[in-house]
């Protein structure tokens, strides 16, 4: 009984050591949206992490921040927290990969793209602030190594969001929608 016991735990370790229980990812996020008054670039530092669910399926948390910077000094213009489902559609061990992705999240975004503490900015922007849901989809083009991978992140961003605006001196709430390109670059590891 000892011996198939141990048989069996042998073959768990091995099969968990070759098939990756988790994927972590890290990248900028970036997307060019479009809405009723204009365009807007948003942007900011990306990190994701979470279980594989099965084969090649993983679901992650997935959050999007500004990149604080040692000058004192805030890059990027948009705060995200949500989830995503992500696909290997083509995982070699080492090679051309792809990659599929959903997600939605909770988001924050402002016009300004840098922002310095105690300086006052004089441009005019289309709003001051906007909160609301983000939904994504995306594909990924990259090269897989073994437990690392490469990825230009190409897809479409909608975003349904509660504007802030400042209109003839007066400060306007409405519900407008943004969409546009997703443009990003990320690394992935595979534990």
């Amino acid at each position: 009984m000892k011996k198939i016991v141990t048989a069996f735990l042998l073959i768990a370790v091995c099969s968990a050591h070759s098939t990756p229980w988790a994927s972590g990812s890290t990248g900028l996020d970036m997307s060019y949206l479009y809405w009723e008054h204009g365009e807007d670039c948003v942007w900011g530092y990306q990190v994701a992490f979470g279980p594989r669910i099965i084969d090649n399926l993983y679901f992650r948390a997935k959050v999007t921040i500004p990149l604080p910077t040692p000058i004192f000094a805030i890059l990027g213009n948009q705060v995200n927290a949500g989830g995503e489902f992500s696909w290997l559609m083509k995982n070699p061990e080492q090679g051309f990969a792809v990659k599929s992705s959903i997600g939605a999240a909770w988001c924050l975004q402002w016009p300004e793209n840098i922002i310095v503490p105690h300086t006052s900015s004089s441009n005019k922007h289309a709003y001051d602030g906007a909160d609301g849901i983000r939904m994504e989809a995306l594909v990924n083009l990259g090269y897989k190594t073994g437990r690392g991978a490469i990825w230009l992140d190409l897809g479409i961003d909608h975003r349904i969001m509660d504007v802030t605006r400042t209109v003839e001196g007066r400060e306007n709430e409405e519900s407008f929608t943004f969409t546009g390109p997703h443009l990003g670059i990320s690394g992935d590891l595979y534990f």
